[in-house]
């Protein structure tokens, strides 16, 4: 797995360098919390399109972020 895209201003109080991003869970938490800053970095439109069903993130970003990858994913 690449490495991971960390902003400390999103993270500043985990310490995500060790953390299993094979772990569902822990690539869910992951994904709501950058997408909750507005961090699209180091995200891949497959990883978005596998997990934007499951992701508890505001309903109009998960509706651009759906629309978007209908258009380009």
């Amino acid at each position: 797995m690449r490495k991971k895209t960390v902003n400390q201003a999103i993270f500043w109080d985990y310490d995500i360098d060790n953390a299993d991003f094979d772990d569902p869970q822990i690539k869910i938490w992951y994904l709501n919390r950058k997408l909750q800053f507005g961090d699209l970095c180091g995200i891949s439109k497959k990883e978005l399109k596998t997990f934007l069903p499951k992701l508890t993130i505001d309903p109009s970003l998960k509706d651009l972020l759906a629309n978007f990858l209908t258009k380009y994913a």
